[in-house]
C-alpha cells in the first residue's frame, strides 16, 4: 500500500511543464482562499483539527440608509445592495440574486421594498 507524502506530492509537481505549476498554483490559492474561514491545526500526534472561524456580520448601516433613501423608486421590487451602491433590482428575486452573483460583491444585502406609505392592520 503506497503512503502519500507531502514530500512526494512535491517531487510530482517538480514533474509539471512550468505552465501545468503555475496552474497549481492558481488552484491552491483559490482552495485556500475558499478554505480562509476555517483554522486547521497539525497536533504532534499528527491529527489534525479543522475548527471554523466566526465570520462577524456586515455592518448594514449604507444598506439601511440607501433604502431610507431610495424605497420609493423601487416600491414592490427586490434589490441588492453592496454597501451604498445598488447591484440590481427587480420585481424577480432570482433575477436580482443573478445579477449578484455575477457582481461577485462579498455578503451583498438582499431587501423586499415594501410600500413606506402602506399601512398595515397587523397580522
Amino acid at each position: 500500500m503506497s503512503t502519500i507524502t507531502a514530500e512526494g506530492i512535491l517531487q510530482l509537481i517538480d514533474q509539471l511543464s512550468p505552465v501545468e505549476q503555475a496552474k497549481f498554483r492558481q488552484l491552491l490559492a483559490r482552495r485556500e482562499s475558499t478554505q480562509s474561514t476555517s483554522t486547521t491545526t497539525l497536533h504532534r500526534d499528527g491529527t489534525i483539527n479543522n475548527k471554523l472561524k466566526p465570520v462577524p456580520a456586515p455592518d448594514s448601516t449604507r444598506e439601511m440608509r440607501w433604502l431610507a433613501e431610495h424605497q420609493r423608486e423601487y416600491v414592490g421590487q427586490w434589490v441588492a445592495l453592496d454597501g451604498d451602491r445598488l447591484i440590481a433590482a427587480s420585481f424577480n428575486h432570482e433575477e436580482v440574486v443573478a445579477a449578484a452573483d455575477a457582481d461577485g460583491a462579498y455578503l451583498p444585502m438582499f431587501a423586499y421594498v415594501d410600500d413606506p406609505d402602506k399601512i398595515y392592520a397587523g397580522f
